[in-house]
């Protein structure tokens, strides 16, 4: 009895004492939530930022900013800790960011000595940043002081979880590159109204960003990419085409006056779920065939209607079917004139030709004048809310 006594006392002084030496430990750490590479004025250099949370329990903010420049990104990390009392360490590493300039250029080194570092994780986010990872990682707000390495992992995981915009991760990145027929896309960050938020998407060739997407366009490529079950989007249909439906609502909350001026009723639809079938058509041209099947709810339309009548709602389905598939149209072609494939129709390509060998270089020649059919099946389920 006694000895087991003794063996528990031994113990629990062990784990106090455990606890104290990490207490410590911690203290003297400083863990890297994000990181950004951006074209150093020096030949040959590049400039990095490091964001880490350092534990001092005298000070209010926690978060810390470096910067340096080194021939190597690890080279940065050797330069910050020249800076700071703290060991720099990157387990807890959330977000990569690229200045725009740097990801023209190409950043297919810079991944690589991401993912060669044991202590990053794959699932770490990247983005590019406008117009300097430098200004976004060392953006802070008025409202509160902000670890933004926190703050853009947050963000990014959010829109994931919404479905609103494609997976940046570090090994989706790697994916991509490494395959023939598919590129890279990413979350392209800018201060917009005193807030850093996702103004757009950057459009990979190989390794270098070649575009920039507008953020209002993301869906109709989300949409052919994954399967989706919350989706949202906003559409336009001409109001013309709903005159006699329109004097037939009742409760109408739009004077005559002002309906003369609204050219086109604008819905947003949400709780959308997809499926999609591509099909490789012709192998000479290419030409392909998209069949986009969308279920989705109406949350809101400016202009009000009676979709309790069938006819009514079927004329409404049929006429954003028109504006997703025109719409869903000119963003595969703008998409495709910067020479970027983020929907992956080179893959489909290299699927279906059999005993052929399908390189990089190859695709790049053939894609510029691959055609594209699309036709869009949309059934609204609910009818939400109508302003």
């Amino acid at each position: 009895m006694r000895k087991m006594l003794f063996l528990t006392v031994i113990l629990s002084a062990s784990l106090l004492l455990g606890g104290c030496v990490e207490t410590r430990y911690l203290e003297k750490q400083g863990l890297i939530t994000g990181v950004g590479y951006d074209k150093s004025d020096a030949k040959n250099k590049i400039a990095g930022t490091l964001v880490f949370y350092q534990f001092n329990p005298s000070m209010q903010n926690l978060s810390t900013v470096i910067t340096g420049e080194a021939d190597t990104s690890k080279g940065i990390r050797l330069s910050a800790n020249m800076e700071t009392d703290h060991n720099l360490v990157s387990g807890q590493l959330r977000v990569a960011l690229y200045g725009e300039e740097i990801a023209r250029d190409g950043i297919s080194s810079l991944v690589d000595s991401l993912s060669r570092d044991a202590t990053i994780g794959n699932m770490t986010y990247l983005g590019v940043a406008d117009p300097s990872a430098r200004e976004i990682l060392s953006y802070q707000p008025k409202s509160q002081p902000t670890n933004m390495g926190t703050y853009l992992y947050n963000l990014i995981l959010l829109n994931i979880e919404n479905e609103a915009i494609p997976n940046p991760t570090l090994q989706e990145f790697l994916t991509r590159y490494g395959s023939v027929g598919k590129d890279a896309i990413l979350p392209y960050f800018s201060i917009m109204e005193q807030k850093v938020g996702i103004k757009g998407f950057a459009l990979f060739s190989d390794d270098k960003q070649v575009a920039l997407l507008d953020r209002s366009k993301i869906f109709y490529v989300r949409s052919l990419m994954d399967s989706i079950k919350t989706g949202s989007v906003e559409v336009e249909v001409p109001k013309d085409e709903f005159y006699k439906e329109i004097k037939d609502a009742q409760n109408s909350s739009i004077e005559s006056d002002e309906e003369d001026e609204i050219k086109d009723i604008n819905i947003t639809l949400d709780n959308i779920k997809n499926s999609y079938k591509i099909k490789l058509k012709d192998k000479q041209k290419p030409s392909y065939e998209i069949k986009l099947k969308l279920e989705s709810r109406i949350l809101e339309m400016t202009v009000p209607l009676n979709l309790s009548e069938a006819p009514v709602l079927r004329k409404l389905e049929e006429e954003i079917e028109k504006s997703l598939e025109k719409k869903g149209m000119e963003v595969l072609e703008e998409i495709q004139e910067t020479g970027s494939d983020p929907i992956g129709f080179g893959s489909y390509y290299r699927a279906s030709v059999r005993g052929r060998e399908v390189t990089k270089k190859m695709w790049a020649e053939k894609y510029p004048s691959a055609e594209f059919d699309l036709d869009v099946d949309l059934k609204i389920v609910r009818t939400g809310i109508i302003d």
